[in-house]
């Protein structure tokens, strides 16, 4: 007797051969890593804007280029930024159905995403060289 393999997917989904991307728990883990890693960094950076309250624009350029303070804003910028650009790919996969408003979308959300990151790194690299 020969078991016969029954296949849970629709005639539709068979005769299109689309299947799981597998790409959704990766990103699921990144958003979850992010969101955990944003905790102690917003607190490390609430600590640093507290320092900066009150503080005339040379002694504000002063801390910001401090080697450690210009790191820990750094890895802010980037952590953050996958975290924006997890989540806007999150929102867009799952609510915009139009064949190519969704491509362009996506593509112009990783743009904006490394554009932001870049900005905001070489900003902080500008004022730690600098000051």
């Amino acid at each position: 007797m020969k078991i016969r393999s029954v296949s849970m997917r629709s005639g539709l989904a068979r005769a299109k051969g689309l299947g799981s991307a597998s790409s959704g728990t990766k990103d699921f883990w990144r958003q979850r890593v992010t969101s955990v890693l944003g905790v102690p960094l917003v607190a490390a950076l609430l600590v640093v804007f507290w320092m900066l309250s009150g503080a005339d624009y040379q002694s504000a350029r002063q801390l910001i280029g401090h080697p450690m303070v210009a790191l820990l804003i750094v890895v802010a910028i980037v952590n953050f930024t996958v975290h924006m650009r997890l989540g806007a790919q999150i929102i867009i996969e799952d609510y915009v159905h139009h064949p190519l408003a969704k491509p362009l979308l996506l593509i112009t959300n990783i743009g904006l995403a490394y554009l932001a990151g870049a900005m905001g790194i070489l900003a902080v690299i500008d004022i730690a060289v600098t000051s």
